[in-house]
């Protein structure tokens, strides 16, 4: 190609302006990185036009008045001189201290505990443990128990929240209330943790800015060791690291200087563009090395890297950015950018190693001449010894048995099918976040505890919620559900027809004796317009497919419930909308795969122009998705909001490999090899393989991070570039070898006449 010919005479003879433009870039970058910002709210991930989306937002805003934060008292230990039961006065005395550190805050619009009971029954504090046990013993069981734990050990604290949804905010909140904490003086045995929807979030965001330093980090240090170990030195493995770093720093800086936050899916761009990017300066790497091992000079060999990896590297990068940019269509914003990045991530590396790579290298090559008086010939690993002579082996037995090599790969696409039958999706929150940490520990106590259970919101609209007919309508609705509880697994409920109820025995048809018993109730908002209808039950804790069943259970019900005309019965909350972001995975899945593919086979086509070609470049990605999907399924990982693109980007890796081994062989076609796929094996094989390697070291540092999501992310797509490399190997020349088995033989026959 004459255009990438003479860009690549460009780039060498203007080095050195090429490399102080790219510091100046960098520089900008680390300003950007400074402003990166993590997402504090989670459901901002999800489509803010979803219809439950907006009903959870009704329902934070009306009957929820904000987040909240839920503080876990609990005595933890028995040891001599400190406190055994949590009805001891001093224990008391000190939640009542806390509770006013609390109200001095701005944020906290309300609190309550077993200290405000004593407040308004006694008009102080207990003197003693006869006072405490007398009060408590006087509440209603119901009461008593939503705020002491049946054997005395744990009390809670609920705190109202109202704040900014951002992350400096939530960070201020989290770290005030833990200072107050810290600086309450509690007796000894006592633990109290902050849990609730502040601290959790607050701690998942800890978790990813943890898991982005951790496996970015991890990343570099594997390929580091990769490099060191395929080139024999330190120096020489930094030659493609260096462009490397600087297209991660900038697409870091970019996210910072665009605003773009930080969540789940995003958190893995690090480490991604880690494994990715390397691919393009190693190549480049490789193949400079190669033109050096012939005896070309320095500009030489960084000419023909340029121009002749340069063909692959750009077709690399297309099909790669193509399969990213089908994420574009998922519905999940958190997907939508993940893409963007990921296309303008790889955009930067491409980039850096083309333009940084040859200046690296060649600065590196004058060094060594300085300090030692002439240029060395650098000696790769890959290139030589026992790796060298299987490429060897392989190449000359592809080219004998090209037929056997795919009746290996349809055997192991057949055990591979199998286990793609058994793939399941998993989207809930409570299943992502890892056992073990303080907050998740605390709010299990008070599920334990507290008869806390998951809950299910049912958002009723009317002009008057207090109709009477509206009322009974929401008892006959209400209680139908209680009584599947065997099948929709509810075993409470509480509405506003629950407090008429319990007022008069029955739903009265006056509408002023509704009102009246409804006063001051939190389950109606201000203008009587809307009500809510709790249901607590087990939902989560069943299977995924066994909750999708439950979540189905509640539509099928609302939707045939008999309401009168002009009331809008709608679900909502953090269970349903978990059902909702299942069902929309499940249709992401096919159509992100399925565009990814489409525009992955027409810019192959539009590059090689030849089906046949195509072809052998295009069936590795393919069976590459395929024997990763039956992997997922094989080792029970599940789709989730990070892998429902998963395919996609294996798709637009995977045709990588194929397209080099491709171009490589018609490049020595053209040249009248007639032993090409043996030259493209032995001579790009070892590449693709220190690419294949640093790209899954890069993906395997994702298992180092503490998020479920974020661990599966990372076995799959290692998973997903192994496969498709050996697809490509086995099954790219075999093709190629039976495609053009004519013109091969053309080709020798006419060698053998020269000769």
């Amino acid at each position: 190609m004459d255009i990438l010919r003479a860009i690549a005479r460009i780039i060498v003879r203007y080095r050195i302006a090429f490399g102080l433009m790219t510091i100046f870039l960098l520089v900008i970058s680390v300003y950007g990185i400074q402003n990166l910002q993590f997402e504090s709210d989670l459901y901002k991930e999800l489509p803010q036009d979803l219809q439950s989306i907006k009903d959870y937002e009704i329902l934070q805003n009306e009957f929820q008045g904000g987040d909240n934060v839920i503080i876990v008292v609990k005595i933890s230990d028995i040891e001599e001189g400190g406190v055994y039961d949590i009805r001891d006065p001093q224990v008391i005395n000190s939640i009542y201290n806390l509770e006013q550190k609390l109200k001095q805050h701005s944020y906290v619009s309300g609190t309550f505990s077993i200290a405000d009971v004593f407040i308004q029954s006694l008009g102080r504090l207990p003197k003693n443990e006869r006072e405490v046990k007398f009060i408590l013993n006087a509440l209603p069981e119901d009461i008593r128990n939503q705020l002491i734990s049946s054997d005395y050990t744990t009390t809670i604290v609920p705190v109202t929240i109202s704040r900014d949804k951002n992350q400096k905010t939530l960070t201020r909140v989290y770290k005030d209330i833990q200072r107050d904490i810290e600086n309450t003086n509690f007796p000894k045995n006592v633990e109290v943790t902050q849990t609730g929807s502040i601290g959790v979030t607050y701690r998942i965001l800890a978790l990813l800015q943890s898991d982005l330093n951790k496996t970015m980090g991890i990343a570099f240090i594997m390929v580091i060791l990769l490099l060191i170990c395929f080139y024999r030195s330190p120096v020489r493995a930094l030659i493609p690291l260096t462009p490397l770093a600087f297209g991660v720093a900038m697409t870091l800086g970019f996210m910072g200087l665009t605003n773009i936050p930080l969540g789940i899916a995003t958190t893995t761009v690090g480490a991604m563009i880690v494994g990715m990017g390397i691919d393009y300066g190693v190549h480049i790497t490789n193949r400079y090395y190669e033109e050096r091992r012939k005896g070309r000079s320095i500009e030489e060999s960084a000419e023909e890297a340029i121009t002749e990896t340069g063909k692959a590297l750009l077709g690399a990068a297309l099909t790669t950015i193509a399969g990213f940019a089908a994420l574009s269509f998922s519905v999940l914003p958190a997907l939508q950018r993940l893409g963007f990045v990921l296309i303008v991530g790889l955009t930067l590396a491409a980039l850096n190693a083309v333009i940084v790579t040859p200046a690296v290298i060649m600065l590196e090559e004058d060094i060594t001449k300085l300090l030692k008086g002439h240029y060395e010939t650098p000696e790769i690993r890959a290139y030589s010894g026992i790796l060298a002579k299987f490429f060897t082996v392989l190449g000359k037995s592809i080219k004998n048995h090209p037929r056997r090599y795919l009746a290996i790969v349809a055997v192991l696409t057949l055990i591979f099918i199998s286990g793609a039958t058994q793939t399941t999706t998993e989207v809930r929150m409570s299943k992502m976040i890892p056992p073990g940490i303080p907050e998740i520990q605390a709010i299990n106590d008070v599920i334990n505890e507290f008869g806390g259970m998951d809950e299910v919101d049912v958002v009723i609209q009317a002009n008057d919620v207090r109709n009477p007919d509206v009322v009974r309508d929401i008892y006959r609705f209400e209680k139908s559900v209680l009584a599947d509880s065997y099948y929709n697994n509810a075993f409470e409920s509480q509405s506003i027809a629950d407090v008429v109820v319990k007022k008069y025995g029955y739903i009265p048809d006056d509408k002023e004796k509704i009102a009246n018993a409804l006063k001051g109730s939190n389950l109606i908002t201000s203008d009587y317009s809307m009500t809510l209808l709790k249901f607590k039950g087990n939902f989560m804790g069943t299977s995924q497919e066994g909750f999708n069943g439950i979540m189905r259970y509640f539509k099928e019900e609302i939707s045939n419930a008999d309401f009168p005309p002009g009331v809008s019965v709608r679900i909502t909350g953090e269970s349903y909308i978990d059902y909702v972001l299942s069902e929309l995975i499940n249709r992401d899945i096919p159509r992100i795969s399925t565009y990814g593919t489409f525009f992955v086979i027409i810019i192959v086509l539009l590059l090689f122009r030849d089906l046949k070609t195509s072809i052998a470049m295009i069936l590795p990605m393919f069976l590459g998705a395929l024997w990763t999907i039956g992997f997922m399924g094989l080792v029970k990982i599940p789709f989730d909001q990070t892998l429902a693109g998963v395919i996609s980007m294996i798709v637009g890796l995977g045709v990588d490999y194929g397209m080099h081994l491709t171009h490589r062989f018609k490049e020595e076609l053209e040249n009248a090899n007639p032993y090409p796929i043996v030259t493209a094996v032995e001579n790009v094989g070892p590449g693709i393989l220190v690419g294949a390697l640093t790209t899954a070291g890069g993906f395997l540092a994702l298992l180092f991070g503490d998020l479920t999501p974020i661990h599966n992310f990372g076995k799959a797509l290692a998973f997903g570039i192994f496969a498709s490399m050996t697809a490509a190997y086995l099954v790219t020349p075999s093709l190629l070898q039976l495609f053009y088995k004519r013109k091969l033989e053309v080709v020798k026959n006419e060698k053998t006449k020269t000769i």
